[in-house]
């Protein structure tokens, strides 16, 4: 269990580190992230009008768990 959080936070790390270079790096990209930003947002506020705020966070745990937890077999 403790492996997976790691895994998870890890993970999420890495995004942010590699998201940042890559807005440094190519600054036209900004109007994009913040266009992915406002979908995300607007998902998680109608998530929490439908199914509460408590099964909105376990929904995005559960995402990050899957995420972080795949094996990718090629």
């Amino acid at each position: 269990m403790f492996r997976i959080l790691l895994k998870v936070i890890f993970m999420i790390f890495i995004i942010a580190v590699v998201g940042s270079i890559l807005l440094e790096q190519f600054p036209q990209l900004q109007p994009l992230w913040s266009e992915f930003k406002d979908i995300i947002s607007n998902l998680y506020e109608s998530s929490k009008v439908k199914y509460g705020t408590i099964a909105t966070v376990v929904i995005i745990i559960g995402i990050c768990i899957l995420v972080g937890t795949s094996n990718p077999k090629v």
